[in-house]
Protein backbone atom coordinates (compact mmCIF):
# COMPACT_ATOMS: atom_id res chain seq x y z
CA UNK A 1 0.00 0.00 0.00
CA UNK A 2 0.82 3.27 -0.61
CA UNK A 3 1.54 5.69 1.97
CA UNK A 4 -0.19 9.05 2.46
CA UNK A 5 1.99 11.56 1.09
CA UNK A 6 1.98 9.06 -1.96
CA UNK A 7 -1.04 9.05 -2.39
CA UNK A 8 -1.46 12.88 -1.90
CA UNK A 9 1.37 13.35 -4.81
CA UNK A 10 -0.87 10.92 -7.15
CA UNK A 11 -3.99 12.82 -6.58
CA UNK A 12 -2.45 15.74 -7.39
CA UNK A 13 -0.83 14.68 -10.50
CA UNK A 14 -3.59 13.14 -11.02
CA UNK A 15 -5.92 16.38 -10.70
CA UNK A 16 -3.12 18.66 -12.28
CA UNK A 17 -3.48 16.15 -15.81
CA UNK A 18 -6.92 16.45 -15.88
CA UNK A 19 -6.77 20.28 -15.19
CA UNK A 20 -4.24 20.76 -18.07
CA UNK A 21 -6.60 17.74 -20.81
CA UNK A 22 -9.40 20.50 -20.53
CA UNK A 23 -7.67 23.20 -21.50
CA UNK A 24 -5.88 21.70 -24.64
CA UNK A 25 -9.42 20.74 -25.45
CA UNK A 26 -10.25 24.57 -25.25
CA UNK A 27 -7.77 25.39 -26.78
CA UNK A 28 -7.89 23.01 -29.73
CA UNK A 29 -11.94 23.90 -29.86
CA UNK A 30 -11.09 27.42 -30.36
CA UNK A 31 -8.12 27.26 -32.17
CA UNK A 32 -10.46 24.93 -34.85
CA UNK A 33 -12.86 27.44 -35.56
CA UNK A 34 -9.94 30.27 -36.51
CA UNK A 35 -6.62 29.00 -37.00
CA UNK A 36 -4.58 28.13 -40.16
CA UNK A 37 -4.36 24.00 -39.99
CA UNK A 38 -2.28 23.10 -43.13
CA UNK A 39 0.38 22.23 -41.32
CA UNK A 40 2.47 20.92 -38.40
CA UNK A 41 4.07 24.39 -38.14
CA UNK A 42 1.06 26.27 -38.45
CA UNK A 43 -0.69 24.74 -35.76
CA UNK A 44 1.91 24.60 -33.54
CA UNK A 45 1.79 28.60 -33.62
CA UNK A 46 -2.22 28.80 -33.28
CA UNK A 47 -1.74 26.41 -30.19
CA UNK A 48 1.21 28.01 -28.69
CA UNK A 49 2.16 26.35 -25.16
CA UNK A 50 -0.68 24.19 -25.35
CA UNK A 51 0.83 22.13 -27.70
CA UNK A 52 3.31 20.90 -24.92
CA UNK A 53 0.29 19.22 -22.82
CA UNK A 54 0.27 15.75 -24.22
CA UNK A 55 4.72 15.99 -23.57
CA UNK A 56 3.90 17.27 -20.14
CA UNK A 57 0.97 14.97 -18.92
CA UNK A 58 3.69 12.29 -19.75
CA UNK A 59 6.22 13.24 -17.70
CA UNK A 60 4.49 14.11 -14.91
CA UNK A 61 2.87 10.99 -14.56
CA UNK A 62 5.63 9.44 -15.07
CA UNK A 63 7.69 10.85 -12.25
CA UNK A 64 4.33 10.58 -10.29
CA UNK A 65 3.11 7.44 -10.82
CA UNK A 66 6.57 5.42 -11.85
CA UNK A 67 4.59 4.06 -14.40
CA UNK A 68 5.84 4.28 -18.07
CA UNK A 69 3.11 2.56 -19.75
CA UNK A 70 0.62 4.33 -17.95
CA UNK A 71 2.01 7.76 -18.40
CA UNK A 72 2.95 7.22 -22.17
CA UNK A 73 -0.96 6.27 -22.60
CA UNK A 74 -2.68 9.02 -20.94
CA UNK A 75 -0.35 11.29 -23.28
CA UNK A 76 -1.66 9.45 -26.09
CA UNK A 77 -4.83 9.89 -25.32
CA UNK A 78 -4.83 13.47 -24.46
CA UNK A 79 -2.78 14.48 -27.62
CA UNK A 80 -5.82 12.24 -29.86
CA UNK A 81 -8.12 14.26 -28.51
CA UNK A 82 -6.57 17.62 -28.54
CA UNK A 83 -6.09 16.51 -32.28
CA UNK A 84 -9.80 14.93 -32.52
CA UNK A 85 -11.00 18.65 -31.43
CA UNK A 86 -8.79 20.47 -34.11
CA UNK A 87 -10.14 18.14 -36.94
CA UNK A 88 -13.90 18.79 -35.30
CA UNK A 89 -14.18 14.69 -35.90
CA UNK A 90 -16.64 13.14 -32.70
CA UNK A 91 -15.68 12.35 -29.78
CA UNK A 92 -16.74 8.71 -30.00
CA UNK A 93 -14.06 8.24 -32.36
CA UNK A 94 -11.22 8.98 -29.98
CA UNK A 95 -10.99 5.39 -29.06
CA UNK A 96 -10.59 4.06 -32.78
CA UNK A 97 -8.28 7.19 -33.71
CA UNK A 98 -6.00 6.13 -30.63
CA UNK A 99 -5.89 2.28 -31.75
CA UNK A 100 -5.22 3.40 -35.59
CA UNK A 101 -2.30 5.16 -34.50
CA UNK A 102 -0.92 2.26 -32.63
CA UNK A 103 -0.88 0.01 -35.37
CA UNK A 104 0.18 2.22 -37.75
CA UNK A 105 3.30 3.00 -35.70
CA UNK A 106 3.59 -1.15 -35.33
CA UNK A 107 3.10 -0.86 -39.33
CA UNK A 108 5.58 0.97 -40.09
CA UNK A 109 8.77 -1.43 -41.47
CA UNK A 110 11.57 0.48 -39.19
CA UNK A 111 9.56 -0.03 -36.19
CA UNK A 112 8.97 -3.54 -37.04
CA UNK A 113 12.29 -3.95 -37.40
CA UNK A 114 13.48 -1.98 -34.20
CA UNK A 115 10.89 -4.38 -32.73
CA UNK A 116 11.70 -8.18 -33.77
CA UNK A 117 15.67 -7.19 -33.02
CA UNK A 118 14.41 -6.47 -29.20
CA UNK A 119 13.06 -9.41 -29.08
CA UNK A 120 15.76 -11.20 -31.25
CA UNK A 121 18.34 -9.96 -28.92
CA UNK A 122 16.61 -10.82 -25.98
CA UNK A 123 16.00 -14.53 -27.09
CA UNK A 124 19.71 -14.43 -28.00
CA UNK A 125 21.05 -13.40 -24.57
CA UNK A 126 18.71 -16.16 -22.62
CA UNK A 127 20.18 -18.85 -24.80
CA UNK A 128 23.63 -17.69 -23.99
CA UNK A 129 22.46 -17.33 -20.42
CA UNK A 130 21.33 -20.77 -20.53
CA UNK A 131 24.46 -22.06 -22.09
CA UNK A 132 26.40 -20.72 -18.96
CA UNK A 133 27.89 -18.45 -20.70
CA UNK A 134 28.03 -14.78 -19.25
CA UNK A 135 28.25 -16.71 -16.05
CA UNK A 136 31.46 -18.32 -16.81
CA UNK A 137 32.71 -15.07 -18.61
CA UNK A 138 32.27 -12.92 -15.69
CA UNK A 139 33.95 -15.46 -13.36
CA UNK A 140 36.94 -15.08 -15.74
CA UNK A 141 36.92 -11.57 -15.91
CA UNK A 142 36.42 -11.01 -12.11
CA UNK A 143 39.61 -12.35 -12.00
CA UNK A 144 41.00 -9.36 -13.50
CA UNK A 145 38.17 -6.57 -13.22
CA UNK A 146 38.36 -7.38 -9.31
CA UNK A 147 37.10 -3.81 -8.45
CA UNK A 148 33.80 -1.73 -9.07
CA UNK A 149 36.05 0.92 -10.32
CA UNK A 150 37.54 -1.67 -12.81
CA UNK A 151 34.06 -2.48 -13.86
CA UNK A 152 32.80 0.96 -14.62
CA UNK A 153 35.56 1.49 -17.13
CA UNK A 154 35.49 -1.60 -19.14
CA UNK A 155 31.51 -1.39 -19.07
CA UNK A 156 32.60 2.33 -20.56
CA UNK A 157 35.45 0.48 -22.89
CA UNK A 158 32.90 -2.10 -23.99
CA UNK A 159 30.16 0.96 -25.02
CA UNK A 160 32.50 2.82 -26.63
CA UNK A 161 33.85 -0.37 -28.89
CA UNK A 162 29.94 -0.86 -29.96
CA UNK A 163 30.34 2.45 -31.87
CA UNK A 164 28.15 1.73 -34.70
CA UNK A 165 24.67 1.45 -33.27
CA UNK A 166 22.87 2.80 -30.09
CA UNK A 167 20.24 0.13 -30.26
CA UNK A 168 23.09 -2.73 -30.53
CA UNK A 169 25.26 -0.93 -27.65
CA UNK A 170 22.01 -0.84 -25.60
CA UNK A 171 20.98 -4.78 -25.78
CA UNK A 172 24.49 -5.95 -26.02
CA UNK A 173 26.71 -4.44 -23.56
CA UNK A 174 23.96 -4.44 -20.71
CA UNK A 175 23.82 -8.12 -20.90
CA UNK A 176 27.63 -8.75 -20.73
CA UNK A 177 28.68 -6.78 -18.43
CA UNK A 178 25.53 -7.59 -15.76
CA UNK A 179 26.90 -10.51 -14.16
CA UNK A 180 30.05 -8.71 -13.52
CA UNK A 181 28.81 -5.84 -12.31
CA UNK A 182 26.77 -7.95 -9.87
CA UNK A 183 29.69 -9.61 -8.74
CA UNK A 184 31.80 -7.18 -7.96
CA UNK A 185 28.70 -5.03 -6.51
CA UNK A 186 27.97 -2.35 -9.06
CA UNK A 187 24.89 -1.34 -9.10
CA UNK A 188 22.14 -1.91 -11.47
CA UNK A 189 21.46 1.90 -12.05
CA UNK A 190 24.91 2.55 -12.69
CA UNK A 191 25.63 -0.02 -15.18
CA UNK A 192 22.46 0.98 -17.03
CA UNK A 193 24.00 5.08 -17.09
CA UNK A 194 27.14 3.88 -18.49
CA UNK A 195 25.24 1.72 -21.40
CA UNK A 196 23.11 5.03 -22.14
CA UNK A 197 25.95 7.40 -22.16
CA UNK A 198 27.98 5.38 -24.40
CA UNK A 199 24.48 4.82 -27.12
CA UNK A 200 24.08 7.67 -28.45
CA UNK A 201 26.53 9.54 -27.22
CA UNK A 202 29.14 7.46 -28.82
CA UNK A 203 27.00 6.74 -32.12
CA UNK A 204 26.41 10.30 -32.70
CA UNK A 205 29.60 11.46 -33.21
CA UNK A 206 31.44 8.36 -34.76
CA UNK A 207 32.10 9.40 -38.27
CA UNK A 208 30.82 5.89 -39.12
CA UNK A 209 27.73 4.77 -37.52
CA UNK A 210 24.18 3.98 -38.21
CA UNK A 211 23.25 8.04 -37.69
CA UNK A 212 25.46 9.34 -40.11
CA UNK A 213 22.84 8.93 -42.44
CA UNK A 214 20.23 10.67 -40.67
CA UNK A 215 22.38 13.70 -39.16
CA UNK A 216 24.11 14.68 -42.69
CA UNK A 217 20.91 14.52 -44.31
CA UNK A 218 18.98 16.76 -41.63
CA UNK A 219 22.26 19.67 -42.08
CA UNK A 220 21.59 19.34 -45.47
CA UNK A 221 18.02 19.98 -45.43
CA UNK A 222 18.86 23.03 -43.06
CA UNK A 223 21.46 24.01 -45.97
CA UNK A 224 19.43 23.53 -48.84
CA UNK A 225 16.72 25.84 -46.41
CA UNK A 226 19.00 28.44 -45.96
CA UNK A 227 20.88 28.60 -49.52
CA UNK A 228 24.45 27.37 -48.26
CA UNK A 229 26.50 25.42 -51.14
CA UNK A 230 28.59 23.82 -48.76
CA UNK A 231 28.70 19.83 -47.92
CA UNK A 232 26.97 18.62 -45.41
CA UNK A 233 29.15 15.65 -44.55
CA UNK A 234 32.04 18.05 -43.92
CA UNK A 235 30.33 20.19 -41.49
CA UNK A 236 29.09 17.25 -39.41
CA UNK A 237 32.62 16.36 -39.22
CA UNK A 238 33.64 20.15 -38.32
CA UNK A 239 30.84 19.91 -35.59
CA UNK A 240 32.23 16.98 -33.66
CA UNK A 241 35.18 19.15 -31.90
CA UNK A 242 31.68 20.95 -30.44
CA UNK A 243 29.45 18.16 -29.47
CA UNK A 244 29.95 18.87 -25.99
CA UNK A 245 27.42 16.71 -24.19
CA UNK A 246 28.11 13.30 -26.10
CA UNK A 247 32.24 14.26 -25.36
CA UNK A 248 31.80 15.07 -21.88
CA UNK A 249 29.25 12.01 -20.91
CA UNK A 250 32.45 9.69 -22.02
CA UNK A 251 34.78 12.02 -19.45
CA UNK A 252 32.35 12.17 -17.11
CA UNK A 253 31.79 8.39 -16.85
CA UNK A 254 35.59 7.93 -16.55
CA UNK A 255 36.26 10.77 -13.71
CA UNK A 256 33.71 9.16 -11.60
CA UNK A 257 34.52 5.81 -12.64
CA UNK A 258 38.78 6.86 -11.12
CA UNK A 259 37.55 8.95 -8.39
CA UNK A 260 34.85 6.33 -7.13
CA UNK A 261 32.84 9.34 -6.39
CA UNK A 262 29.14 9.39 -6.65
CA UNK A 263 26.36 11.88 -5.89
CA UNK A 264 22.64 12.00 -5.37
CA UNK A 265 20.24 9.01 -6.08
CA UNK A 266 23.20 7.54 -7.69
CA UNK A 267 25.13 7.54 -4.63
CA UNK A 268 22.58 5.87 -2.71
CA UNK A 269 21.98 3.00 -5.64
CA UNK A 270 25.90 2.70 -5.36
CA UNK A 271 26.10 2.69 -1.60
CA UNK A 272 22.92 -0.62 -1.73
CA UNK A 273 25.41 -2.13 -4.05
CA UNK A 274 28.14 -2.27 -1.79
CA UNK A 275 26.29 -4.10 0.81
CA UNK A 276 25.32 -6.75 -2.07
CA UNK A 277 21.88 -5.43 -3.01
CA UNK A 278 23.04 -4.22 -6.65
CA UNK A 279 19.51 -4.47 -7.75
CA UNK A 280 16.17 -2.92 -5.25
CA UNK A 281 14.96 -5.88 -4.00
CA UNK A 282 11.34 -4.92 -4.02
CA UNK A 283 11.47 -4.07 -7.44
CA UNK A 284 9.93 -6.07 -10.02
CA UNK A 285 12.74 -7.21 -11.73
CA UNK A 286 14.42 -8.33 -8.83
CA UNK A 287 11.18 -10.77 -8.33
CA UNK A 288 11.47 -12.01 -11.38
CA UNK A 289 14.91 -12.55 -11.60
CA UNK A 290 14.94 -14.30 -8.41
CA UNK A 291 11.90 -16.59 -9.32
CA UNK A 292 13.76 -17.47 -12.83
CA UNK A 293 17.41 -18.28 -10.37
CA UNK A 294 14.80 -20.79 -8.13
CA UNK A 295 13.00 -22.38 -11.64
CA UNK A 296 16.38 -22.64 -13.45
CA UNK A 297 18.78 -25.28 -13.44
CA UNK A 298 22.62 -24.51 -12.84
CA UNK A 299 24.58 -25.00 -15.64
CA UNK A 300 28.54 -25.30 -15.80
CA UNK A 301 29.19 -23.64 -19.53
CA UNK A 302 32.65 -22.44 -21.16
CA UNK A 303 33.16 -18.59 -22.04
CA UNK A 304 33.14 -19.50 -25.39
CA UNK A 305 29.41 -19.92 -25.19
CA UNK A 306 29.40 -16.16 -24.97
CA UNK A 307 32.55 -14.56 -26.64
CA UNK A 308 31.47 -16.66 -30.14
CA UNK A 309 28.11 -15.93 -30.65
CA UNK A 310 28.79 -12.19 -29.70
CA UNK A 311 31.99 -12.02 -31.99
CA UNK A 312 29.95 -13.71 -35.19
CA UNK A 313 27.19 -11.23 -34.35
CA UNK A 314 29.43 -8.19 -34.02
CA UNK A 315 31.58 -8.99 -37.17
CA UNK A 316 28.64 -10.09 -39.19
CA UNK A 317 27.17 -6.71 -38.43
CA UNK A 318 30.19 -4.77 -39.56
CA UNK A 319 30.66 -6.27 -42.55
CA UNK A 320 26.67 -6.37 -43.86
CA UNK A 321 26.91 -2.82 -42.71
CA UNK A 322 29.49 -1.91 -45.60
CA UNK A 323 28.74 -4.66 -48.26
CA UNK A 324 25.06 -3.75 -48.29
CA UNK A 325 25.42 -0.30 -47.64
CA UNK A 326 27.88 0.28 -50.64
CA UNK A 327 25.33 -1.30 -52.63
CA UNK A 328 22.74 0.92 -51.85
CA UNK A 329 24.84 3.87 -52.13
CA UNK A 330 25.79 2.93 -55.42
CA UNK A 331 22.56 2.76 -56.73
CA UNK A 332 21.64 5.58 -55.38
CA UNK A 333 24.37 7.48 -57.23
CA UNK A 334 26.47 8.43 -54.04
CA UNK A 335 29.32 6.04 -54.60
CA UNK A 336 30.86 5.00 -58.09
CA UNK A 337 31.18 1.49 -58.72
CA UNK A 338 34.79 1.94 -58.29
CA UNK A 339 35.29 3.96 -55.41
CA UNK A 340 37.91 3.51 -53.68
CA UNK A 341 38.13 2.65 -49.68
CA UNK A 342 38.33 5.63 -48.05
CA UNK A 343 36.80 6.65 -44.77
CA UNK A 344 34.52 9.10 -46.28
CA UNK A 345 33.32 6.45 -48.54
CA UNK A 346 32.78 4.30 -45.55
CA UNK A 347 30.97 6.54 -43.79
CA UNK A 348 28.44 6.34 -46.53
CA UNK A 349 27.94 2.79 -47.21
CA UNK A 350 27.65 2.63 -43.15
CA UNK A 351 25.16 5.88 -43.32
CA UNK A 352 23.10 4.08 -46.30
CA UNK A 353 22.85 0.55 -44.98
CA UNK A 354 19.58 -1.04 -43.43
CA UNK A 355 21.15 -1.07 -39.38
CA UNK A 356 18.64 -1.96 -37.74
CA UNK A 357 17.40 -4.68 -40.17
CA UNK A 358 20.68 -6.56 -40.11
CA UNK A 359 21.47 -6.26 -36.58
CA UNK A 360 18.53 -8.77 -36.26
CA UNK A 361 19.72 -10.57 -39.03
CA UNK A 362 22.95 -10.65 -36.99
CA UNK A 363 20.86 -11.77 -33.80
CA UNK A 364 19.37 -14.56 -35.42
CA UNK A 365 23.34 -15.73 -36.79
CA UNK A 366 24.35 -15.14 -33.58
CA UNK A 367 21.59 -17.04 -31.85
CA UNK A 368 22.03 -20.15 -34.16
CA UNK A 369 25.65 -19.95 -33.03
CA UNK A 370 25.07 -19.79 -29.57
CA UNK A 371 22.45 -22.46 -29.95
CA UNK A 372 25.39 -25.04 -31.41
CA UNK A 373 27.64 -24.25 -28.47
CA UNK A 374 25.13 -24.83 -26.16
CA UNK A 375 24.35 -28.01 -27.70
CA UNK A 376 28.15 -29.29 -28.36
CA UNK A 377 28.75 -28.37 -24.66
CA UNK A 378 26.37 -30.44 -23.39
CA UNK A 379 24.05 -27.34 -21.63
CA UNK A 380 20.74 -28.00 -23.23
CA UNK A 381 18.79 -29.72 -25.59
CA UNK A 382 17.50 -28.35 -29.26
CA UNK A 383 14.47 -28.17 -27.71
CA UNK A 384 15.53 -26.68 -24.36
CA UNK A 385 17.41 -23.81 -26.71
CA UNK A 386 14.10 -23.40 -28.63
CA UNK A 387 12.48 -22.58 -25.31
CA UNK A 388 14.90 -20.53 -23.77
CA UNK A 389 14.65 -18.42 -27.06
CA UNK A 390 11.44 -18.23 -26.74
CA UNK A 391 11.23 -17.34 -22.82
CA UNK A 392 14.30 -14.46 -23.50
CA UNK A 393 11.91 -12.37 -26.88
CA UNK A 394 8.92 -12.66 -23.77
CA UNK A 395 11.03 -11.28 -21.64
CA UNK A 396 11.30 -7.75 -23.79
CA UNK A 397 7.19 -7.81 -24.65
CA UNK A 398 6.90 -5.09 -22.04
CA UNK A 399 9.69 -3.16 -23.43
CA UNK A 400 8.34 -3.35 -27.03
CA UNK A 401 4.70 -2.38 -25.68
CA UNK A 402 6.52 0.92 -24.17
CA UNK A 403 8.68 1.49 -27.49
CA UNK A 404 5.34 1.00 -29.91
CA UNK A 405 3.50 3.64 -26.74
CA UNK A 406 6.02 6.22 -27.36
CA UNK A 407 6.55 6.08 -30.85
CA UNK A 408 2.56 6.69 -31.55
CA UNK A 409 2.91 9.90 -28.74
CA UNK A 410 5.79 10.93 -30.61
CA UNK A 411 3.36 11.05 -33.97
CA UNK A 412 0.73 13.17 -32.12
CA UNK A 413 3.40 15.36 -30.38
CA UNK A 414 4.73 16.33 -34.11
CA UNK A 415 1.28 16.79 -35.65
CA UNK A 416 0.31 18.96 -32.80
CA UNK A 417 3.17 21.40 -33.93
CA UNK A 418 5.36 20.91 -30.55
CA UNK A 419 8.56 20.99 -31.43
CA UNK A 420 7.75 24.47 -34.27
CA UNK A 421 6.60 26.26 -30.97
CA UNK A 422 9.44 25.31 -28.81
CA UNK A 423 12.10 26.00 -31.23
CA UNK A 424 10.31 29.19 -32.38
CA UNK A 425 9.88 30.61 -28.93
CA UNK A 426 13.72 29.88 -27.60
CA UNK A 427 15.44 31.08 -31.12
CA UNK A 428 13.13 34.53 -31.77
CA UNK A 429 15.23 38.01 -31.62
CA UNK A 430 18.30 36.44 -29.87
CA UNK A 431 22.11 37.77 -29.85
CA UNK A 432 24.35 35.91 -32.00
CA UNK A 433 26.31 35.34 -28.53
CA UNK A 434 23.23 33.11 -26.88
CA UNK A 435 22.27 31.45 -30.06
CA UNK A 436 24.21 27.93 -29.75
CA UNK A 437 23.23 27.77 -25.90
CA UNK A 438 19.81 28.42 -27.04
CA UNK A 439 20.16 25.67 -30.21
CA UNK A 440 21.53 23.10 -27.50
CA UNK A 441 19.05 23.96 -24.82
CA UNK A 442 15.68 24.38 -26.95
CA UNK A 443 16.67 20.55 -28.63
CA UNK A 444 17.08 19.42 -25.03
CA UNK A 445 13.64 20.25 -24.11
CA UNK A 446 12.13 19.42 -27.30
CA UNK A 447 13.85 15.61 -27.41
CA UNK A 448 12.79 15.17 -24.24
CA UNK A 449 9.20 14.66 -25.41
CA UNK A 450 9.78 13.54 -29.15
CA UNK A 451 13.56 11.65 -29.19
CA UNK A 452 16.48 12.22 -30.93
CA UNK A 453 15.50 11.41 -34.50
CA UNK A 454 12.02 13.52 -34.07
CA UNK A 455 13.99 16.74 -32.76
CA UNK A 456 16.69 16.30 -35.48
CA UNK A 457 13.93 16.02 -39.02
CA UNK A 458 12.42 19.34 -37.70
CA UNK A 459 14.56 21.16 -35.20
CA UNK A 460 17.88 20.97 -37.72
CA UNK A 461 16.71 22.10 -41.01
CA UNK A 462 15.40 25.50 -39.04
CA UNK A 463 18.48 25.54 -36.36
CA UNK A 464 21.10 25.77 -40.00
CA UNK A 465 19.13 28.90 -41.41
CA UNK A 466 19.08 30.59 -38.06
CA UNK A 467 23.21 30.06 -37.30
CA UNK A 468 23.49 30.74 -41.15
CA UNK A 469 21.87 33.80 -40.58
CA UNK A 470 23.86 35.29 -37.59
CA UNK A 471 26.70 34.66 -39.29
CA UNK A 472 25.64 37.09 -42.57
CA UNK A 473 24.71 39.76 -40.01
CA UNK A 474 27.94 39.52 -38.29
CA UNK A 475 30.59 38.90 -40.99
CA UNK A 476 33.44 39.37 -37.79
CA UNK A 477 32.63 35.77 -36.79
CA UNK A 478 35.04 33.01 -37.22
CA UNK A 479 34.34 30.23 -39.48
CA UNK A 480 33.83 27.54 -36.66
CA UNK A 481 30.44 29.38 -35.82
CA UNK A 482 28.12 27.23 -37.92
CA UNK A 483 29.94 24.03 -37.24
CA UNK A 484 29.54 24.96 -33.31
CA UNK A 485 25.91 25.60 -34.04
CA UNK A 486 25.27 22.43 -35.97
CA UNK A 487 27.48 20.49 -33.04
CA UNK A 488 25.56 22.44 -30.35
CA UNK A 489 21.72 20.90 -32.01
CA UNK A 490 22.47 17.22 -32.37
CA UNK A 491 24.22 16.84 -28.74
CA UNK A 492 20.91 18.60 -27.63
CA UNK A 493 18.98 16.10 -29.48
CA UNK A 494 20.95 13.89 -28.14
CA UNK A 495 20.53 14.73 -24.16
CA UNK A 496 16.41 14.27 -24.32
CA UNK A 497 16.72 11.35 -25.92
CA UNK A 498 19.51 10.00 -23.23
CA UNK A 499 17.32 11.49 -20.08
CA UNK A 500 13.80 11.19 -20.85
CA UNK A 501 11.90 8.36 -19.51
CA UNK A 502 9.51 7.88 -22.36
CA UNK A 503 12.32 7.69 -25.41
CA UNK A 504 13.40 4.52 -26.86
CA UNK A 505 17.09 4.48 -25.74
CA UNK A 506 16.24 5.30 -21.94
CA UNK A 507 14.06 1.99 -22.36
CA UNK A 508 16.14 -0.46 -23.95
CA UNK A 509 19.31 0.91 -21.78
CA UNK A 510 17.45 0.27 -18.41
CA UNK A 511 15.84 -3.29 -20.15
CA UNK A 512 19.27 -4.16 -21.03
CA UNK A 513 21.35 -3.76 -17.81
CA UNK A 514 18.20 -5.40 -15.70
CA UNK A 515 17.22 -2.06 -14.30
CA UNK A 516 13.84 -0.24 -13.42
CA UNK A 517 13.39 2.22 -16.06
CA UNK A 518 12.25 4.60 -13.49
CA UNK A 519 15.39 4.28 -11.30
CA UNK A 520 17.70 4.50 -14.01
CA UNK A 521 15.73 7.92 -14.87
CA UNK A 522 16.05 8.88 -11.58
CA UNK A 523 19.67 7.98 -10.86
CA UNK A 524 20.86 9.26 -14.31
CA UNK A 525 19.34 12.54 -14.46
CA UNK A 526 21.51 14.48 -11.91
CA UNK A 527 24.48 13.51 -13.98
CA UNK A 528 22.98 14.04 -17.27
CA UNK A 529 22.18 17.67 -15.80
CA UNK A 530 25.68 18.03 -14.61
CA UNK A 531 26.67 17.40 -17.83
CA UNK A 532 24.35 19.67 -19.84
CA UNK A 533 24.94 22.22 -17.53
CA UNK A 534 29.18 22.28 -17.85
CA UNK A 535 28.56 21.66 -21.73
CA UNK A 536 27.32 25.13 -21.42
CA UNK A 537 29.32 27.10 -19.32
CA UNK A 538 33.12 25.47 -20.13
CA UNK A 539 31.97 24.24 -23.52
CA UNK A 540 29.59 26.13 -25.15
CA UNK A 541 30.31 29.91 -24.51
CA UNK A 542 33.88 29.77 -24.64
CA UNK A 543 33.55 28.13 -27.77
CA UNK A 544 31.05 30.79 -29.01
CA UNK A 545 33.85 33.67 -28.18
CA UNK A 546 36.46 31.40 -30.27
CA UNK A 547 38.32 29.20 -27.45
CA UNK A 548 39.28 26.26 -28.93
CA UNK A 549 37.40 23.05 -28.73
CA UNK A 550 39.93 21.17 -27.55
CA UNK A 551 40.30 23.96 -24.26
CA UNK A 552 36.51 23.81 -23.57
CA UNK A 553 36.98 20.00 -23.71
CA UNK A 554 39.91 20.50 -20.87
CA UNK A 555 38.30 23.20 -18.96
CA UNK A 556 35.19 21.08 -18.58
CA UNK A 557 37.40 18.08 -17.34
CA UNK A 558 38.54 20.12 -14.69
CA UNK A 559 34.89 21.04 -14.03
CA UNK A 560 33.96 17.74 -13.21
CA UNK A 561 36.91 16.87 -11.57
CA UNK A 562 35.62 19.83 -8.93
CA UNK A 563 32.26 18.85 -8.85
CA UNK A 564 32.96 15.23 -7.78
CA UNK A 565 35.06 16.20 -5.39
CA UNK A 566 33.12 19.17 -3.43
CA UNK A 567 29.92 17.46 -3.75
CA UNK A 568 30.80 13.17 -4.56
CA UNK A 569 31.27 10.30 -1.88
CA UNK A 570 32.53 7.26 -1.29
CA UNK A 571 29.66 4.69 -1.92
CA UNK A 572 29.24 3.05 1.87
CA UNK A 573 31.06 5.80 3.44
CA UNK A 574 30.58 8.64 5.54
CA UNK A 575 31.99 12.00 4.65
CA UNK A 576 34.49 11.95 6.58
CA UNK A 577 35.57 8.20 6.61
CA UNK A 578 35.68 9.21 2.47
CA UNK A 579 38.00 11.68 3.40
CA UNK A 580 40.36 9.72 5.56
CA UNK A 581 40.35 7.01 2.90
CA UNK A 582 41.29 9.42 0.13
CA UNK A 583 43.79 10.64 2.14
CA UNK A 584 45.15 7.00 2.84
CA UNK A 585 45.89 6.44 -0.59
CA UNK A 586 47.48 10.00 -0.92
CA UNK A 587 50.00 8.90 1.80
CA UNK A 588 50.25 5.59 0.26
CA UNK A 589 51.25 7.29 -3.73
CA UNK A 590 53.96 9.43 -1.68
CA UNK A 591 57.50 7.56 -2.11
CA UNK A 592 59.28 7.03 1.08
CA UNK A 593 61.39 8.62 2.41
CA UNK A 594 65.25 7.35 3.41
CA UNK A 595 66.80 7.59 6.51
CA UNK A 596 69.67 10.51 7.01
Amino acid sequence: MDSHPVRLRKAAAAAVCAVLVIAGISASLSVAETADLSSAASIGKALGGASLIPAAITILLAFCFQDVILSLLAGLVSGVMMWMCLQKEAPYLILDETCTRIVNTIADRNNVAVLISCLAIGGMVEVIRRSGGFEQMAEKMVRKVNSARKASLVGELLGVIVFFDDYANSLIVGPVMKPITDKLNVSREKLAYIVDSTAAPVSGIAIISSWVAVEVSVINQGLENAQLNLSGYQLFLQAIPFCFYCIFCLIFILESSLTGREFGPMLEAETRARNGQPLRRDSEIYEAEQKKQSTGKKTEGKVRNAVVPLVVLFVYALIMFYVTGRANAVKAGLLAENAPFTMQNLSTAFGQADTVFLIFEATMLGTAVAVFMGIISHAFTLKEAIDAFISGCAQILPTAVILTTAWALSGVVKDLGTVYYAVGVISGNMPWQLVPAFLFLSCCAVSFAVGSFGCMFIALPMAVPIAASMVAQNPALTASYLPLCIGCSLTGCIFGDHCSPITDCTILSSQGAGCDNFDHVKTQLPYALTTAAVSVIAGILPSTFGVPAWASILLGSLCFYLILNAFGQVPGMKPAAARNASLLRRRRLRPARTAA
